[in-house]
């Protein structure tokens, strides 16, 4: 059997990089390391969104975040806007831009059972 060995030479600056991309610090890792923000929901692993409720003007994108368990962002039933992510896996992201003032409903279509819901909130012309 033969093996190979692969060398890699990195300069100071290669090793800075390599440090600070350790497994804890990834925004996607197993314990998810995402931080929602005013446009920015996180999935996690508890099956649910985080916040689960946005207050947004038009125009505007949000993007939902994954760190975890496979989940989708699907529009509900007779929504003005519909949308779907389709299976979002752990570190993916999913973004819908948001043009027309009203409340969306959503929901993760393979855990809507167990609660896990959101609400978008459009204010705007």
């Amino acid at each position: 059997m033969r093996s190979s060995v692969m060398t890699l030479t990195l300069g100071a600056a290669g090793v800075v990089l390599l440090a600070a991309c350790g497994g804890s610090t990834s925004p996607y890792g197993g314990g998810g390391g995402c931080t929602p923000t005013a446009t920015k929901v996180c999935m996690t692993n508890a099956l649910s969104f985080n916040p689960s409720t946005l207050t947004i003007t038009a125009g505007t994108t949000v993007t939902w975040q994954n760190g975890s368990i496979t989940h989708t962002v699907t529009s509900d039933a007779g929504s003005a806007q519909t949308f779907d992510s389709g299976n979002i896996g752990n570190g993916g992201i999913f973004t819908q831009t948001f043009n027309t003032a009203g409340t969306y409903a959503y929901h993760c279509k393979i855990h809507v059972a167990s609660g896990m819901t959101g609400t978008i909130t459009v204010t705007g012309p």
